[in-house]
């Protein structure tokens, strides 16, 4: 997955890329890099995954902090 792709991607899912950055573990300024520069593998399969979801997936689901969690 390129940059544009991880993009589109967060687009189609509604999330921004410190939100994206959150759900994915990393920092916000690696959030920044996956948009710059394209996603690990690891991260681009964990996108990948949410998009395959479709319309299944409740974007409540990757709010955070969780129902019961501290921010």
């Amino acid at each position: 997955m390129n940059a544009a792709a991880y993009r589109a991607a967060l687009a189609t899912l509604n999330l921004t890329q410190e939100a994206a950055g959150r759900w994915l573990g990393v920092s916000r300024r690696t959030a920044q890099k996956y948009a710059a520069d394209g996603p690990t593998p690891p991260a681009a399969r964990a996108i990948d995954m949410l998009l395959r979801m479709g319309p299944a997936l409740s974007t409540s689901a990757l709010t955070w902090p969780h129902p019961g969690e501290k921010a």
